[in-house]
Parts: structure tokens; sequence; C-alpha cells
């Protein structure tokens, strides 16, 4: 993005202008938290309840409440990958992807579609529970353009989730560079709206291989400057952090399928905390979650969410 676009994203967020037309899906009700808890072990930390997390949003302190994980509730899973723009060379890491899918879709209930993109995204697979034919869409899965409308794919994304079950967990694996090359019906602030605005946690898995940036946090700005900052640094890294999903980098095909089993257990894994908002201000929504015990860690939680002007309509956050 470019800096004019940038000084303009910092002056919509100052004057509250920004995206008064997108709807949280909780309505101004409880906002869902999603949140991993490891030990400095390594292990997932088990045990814990509401009263071992402290929410802070906006800075102020919230009441917390924690959702019961047993039974667990069915996964509506959507696949969006990249095709375009030099993914062709990567194609071949993911081969086995559809093999992968009976460690995720562990529920009779659970089930998965497919978006893929170039230029252009595409519902490649409508929502389906059979694993079989999942993985027979993938294994037809071709490279395409030179370009990765990463924007639209997470959009489109986003869209199709609305027709799941309300009751259902809702998770993107995002399988891509860490860029957008060529999006036309969305932009990093109607995205970071349209994003933040679902209860959608996105798990993304990039071809870039090597170390993550180190940015320090930009404090002196708002907490959406500085979540449209992240979009600019790494996008993918960015949604993952935002939604309490979880950002990782692979290499090889080992690699691939190593961080696919990590996605699925953590996805299975996670504490849902809810809260009422005290403050319920329209708006981007900072949020900081912390756990009260030194000998654990919070491994990912959700970094803000999106509440919408009382009568705001849905319109998805994209450009009209």
């Amino acid at each position: 993005m470019s800096k004019g676009r940038g000084i303009i994203l910092l002056i919509c967020t100052t004057l509250g202008i920004c995206g008064q037309r997108v709807a949280l899906a909780q309505g101004a009700g409880a906002v869902s938290v999603p949140v991993l808890v490891e030990s400095k072990s390594g292990d997932i930390a088990y045990g814990l309840s509401a009263n071992d997390f402290q929410i802070k949003d906006n800075g102020i302190g919230q009441r917390v409440e924690m959702q019961k994980s047993t039974p667990a509730r069915p996964l509506s899973l959507i696949l969006v990958i990249q095709t375009g723009h030099g993914a062709a060379s990567q194609l071949e890491k993911i081969a086995h992807l559809g093999a992968l899918l009976d460690s995720v879709l562990t529920n009779a209930q659970d089930q998965a579609a497919v978006i893929t993109f170039d230029s252009r995204p595409q519902l490649f697979q409508d929502f389906a529970g059979d694993s079989d034919e999942i993985s027979n869409t993938l294994a037809s899965i071709v490279a395409g353009n030179s370009g990765a409308a990463l924007f639209d794919a997470i959009h489109m994304a986003i869209i199709s989730l609305r027709k799941a079950p309300s009751e259902n967990r809702k998770v993107v694996v995002l399988i891509s560079g860490e860029h957008d090359h060529g999006s036309y019906a969305s932009d990093d602030a109607s995205l970071i709206r349209d994003v933040t605005a679902s209860d959608a946690s996105v798990y993304s898995l990039s071809f870039r291989t090597g170390r993550k940036d180190i940015v320090g946090k930009l404090r002196s700005l708002s907490p959406f400057a500085v979540s449209a900052n992240a979009m600019q640094r790494n996008s993918s890294e960015a949604l993952a952090q935002m939604t309490g999903g979880e950002f990782f980098r692979f290499d090889s095909e080992k690699g691939f399928e190593d961080r696919i089993l990590e996605v699925a257990n953590h996805i299975n894994n996670r504490y849902i905390l809810t809260f009422h908002p005290s403050n319920p201000e329209p708006g981007f929504h900072g949020l900081e979650v912390e756990v009260d015990y030194s000998k654990i860690a919070i491994l990912s939680a959700r970094t803000g969410y999106w509440l919408a002007a009382p009568g705001a309509t849905d319109s998805g956050g994209a450009r009209q």
C-alpha cells in the first residue's frame, strides 16, 4: 500500500468514519476470543478457567466468560489456496493436503470448502462433508496466472462462511504468499473490517522461507492503524494475528504436512473466551489477552474486532 493510502487510513480512523457499513457477527452482544495457551515446555496447557484470563478491550478490563469445550462444536473450514503469482512451483509441496484432511475434519458434521485464487478468486468447491470429495477437488488444482488477489480471496471466504451453521466453529486455512497482488474488490482497510467483524480464525501457511520480520509496535497509533501497518508488512501473518489463528512458514512438503497437523491440533484445543463490551463504541477495538500463571504463555489470541454502529447493515466490507 502506498504512503498516501496509509495516511488516509489514519485520518479516517481518527475521525471514526471508516466502515460504518459492516456489522459484527455477534452483534452488540458477546465477543468471541479464541486463545491457545501452552506451558513453557511447549505442551498445550489444559484445565484453565475464565478466572485465569484477563481481557482488555481498548485498554479497559472486561468480565471474562468461557465457552464449554465439550462436546466440540462442528467445524466449517475453508481452504484458501494461491495458484497464481509464482505459486506453481509450490503446489507440489501441498500435493497431499487432501490426505491430511482427516486430521482436521474429525467430527461427522464437519465440513470444508475450497477457494483458489490468482488474479481472481473462485469457489472451487462448496461446503461438503465428504473428505474424499474434497480430496478429489484438491487433486484437480492447477497453476493460475500472474496475479494473487489475496484480499479478494479472503473476502470471498468470509462471505462463504456466513452460509455455515451459526453454531459451527469457523476457520480459514490460507496457503499463500504474504502479500496481495491485484485485488480489485477489497483493500486492506475494508478487509480488516470484514475479517474482524466475523468470528472466523485465519491460519496462514506461507510459501516464503526465512526468519520472521522483527518490527516494533507503533504504540502512538490507534489499534486500527497498527493492524493496517501490519497488513502492509505481511498480510497473511496480520490476518492470523487479528483473528486468533496462527502464522507459519514452510519450505518443503514435509514441513507443510507438519504445519497442517499442528494446525489441526491447535484448532481443537483452543479456549474460547467471551465478553460483553463495557464500552460498545462503534469501530475497531484492540484486544489484549493475558493469563495469570507465570509458567504458561499465550501462543495465539485474537487481537481485535469490529463493532458496527447501531442499525448498520452488513455489506461485507468490500468496495461497492
